[in-house]
């Protein structure tokens, strides 16, 4: 028998009802702005297959900001969360009222359209990109800074936010067609005002990504599991974001399906805050790159076989075809394990160590246990392999026979 003592788990869940409701009531009014921001997408071009990446991205911080800001009120990532699909999808209802309001009032419209209208040069995704890109890397993952020392720096980060998207504001003549800007300043765009603002912005999102860094260095066992959710996340979507630079400007497409990525940063936040699977990043990692190397192993030689036989057979193309089938097929399964274990042993070694301790005490019961030392190692198996706070063997009683 073995029983397992899991360590209590301390829990900052609504203490109150009011931080629920208020949870739910936030999430609910954004998702009607949302469900606005897709009515205003397929009005505008009939077409809303382009903005379903964008759409789903949004979906993906709203769920998981209303799961958090509900199941932990007094942790401002959930909010913050909430506030990023809130920013973005604001502007569908201010358009919508604003061009309502063009005849009745056209002074309220003018401002509704300043921030909501859907143009090329809108200021209205900066927020949202820069809570995302400062406060929230800041406050990863408890919610408070990595020191006292850190409040200047969030501070700056916030009025450096507000002084760009200000300025921002004020680069567009119209707001709408027809209708001035409100706050429209002529040559801005070309003023070096705007080059400092954006470097200072700039420097605000590389500083707050590097407090990740300074969290790490003295993080404890639970803070660095979750700082390493977060990081594999930033960096996957660095390596998608670079590979969509390399695209051909006709796979467009592909380009805009992969904002979906983006969504890591509030998976990885909620698996972090919530501490669901919290110590899977090693084995998701190992299982991620392997599939990804024999993925690209098995295309590569796909890929050679078939221009190899169209080379020195140009009119057997069927028969390229069915080789590089048949060798693709015959490479995967062994190329998967090979790479499989290697990679364990680099990022899943706790697994790759249990697995091993599990074949070994395997073997030797298949090669004769001694009954007497079966007990030390099946203790010493388990222990090495689930690692349980306590640990203990039942032997049934034995019969007495009269």
């Amino acid at each position: 028998m073995t029983a397992l003592r899991r360590p209590k788990q301390t829990s900052d869940g609504p203490a109150a009802r009011g931080p629920t409701l208020i949870a739910h009531g936030v999430a609910a009014l954004v998702a009607v702005m949302l469900a606005l921001t897709v009515v205003v997408l397929v009005d505008a071009d009939g077409d809303v297959v382009g903005g379903i990446p964008f759409v789903f991205l949004l979906a993906i911080f709203l769920l998981v900001g209303w799961l958090i800001s509900w199941r932990r009120p007094g942790n401002p990532l959930g909010w913050l969360l909430l506030a990023v699909p809130g920013l973005f999808t604001l502007g569908a209802p201010a358009m919508m009222l604003g061009e309502a309001l063009l005849d009745t009032a056209p002074g309220i419209a003018t401002w509704l359209l300043w921030y909501g209208s859907d143009r090329e040069d809108t200021w209205a995704w900066l927020p949202p990109i820069g809570l995302l890109l400062t406060q929230i890397p800041l406050r990863f993952p408890d919610g408070g800074l990595p020191s006292p020392r850190w409040r200047w720096f969030s501070a700056i980060t916030i009025i450096v936010l507000v002084a760009s998207s200000a300025l921002l504001s004020t680069v567009s003549a119209e707001v709408y067609p027809g209708v001035a800007n409100p706050v429209g300043i002529d040559g801005i765009a070309e003023s070096p005002a705007v080059l400092v603002v954006f470097a200072a912005l700039g420097a605000s999102f590389l500083g707050s990504l590097a407090s990740l860094v300074v969290r790490s260095r003295r993080a404890g066992t639970v803070e660095a599991a979750q700082l390493r959710w977060m990081l594999w996340a930033v960096a996957i979507i660095i390596v998608v974001l670079i590979g969509s630079w390399l695209l051909p400007d006709d796979w467009s497409a592909v380009r805009s399906t992969l904002l979906i990525v983006y969504g890591l940063i509030p998976v990885a936040i909620a698996v972090a805050v919530l501490r669901y699977r919290l110590f899977e990043i090693d084995r998701l990692i190992s299982r991620t790159a392997s599939y990804v190397l024999v993925t690209t192993i098995v295309v590569s030689v796909y890929a050679t076989v078939v221009t190899s036989v169209g080379w020195l057979l140009p009119d057997a193309s069927t028969l390229g075809v069915a080789l590089a089938t048949l060798a693709a097929a015959a490479l995967f399964l062994p190329a998967l394990r090979v790479t499989r274990r290697v990679l364990d042993r680099r990022f899943n070694r706790a697994q790759y160590d249990a697995a091993r301790v599990a074949e070994d005490f395997g073997q030797r019961l298949r090669t004769g246990a001694d009954p007497h030392t079966a007990p030390v190692d099946l203790l010493v198996a388990v222990e090495r392999t689930l690692e349980p706070m306590v640990v203990g063997i039942w032997t049934a009683p034995q019969r007495r026979h009269d």
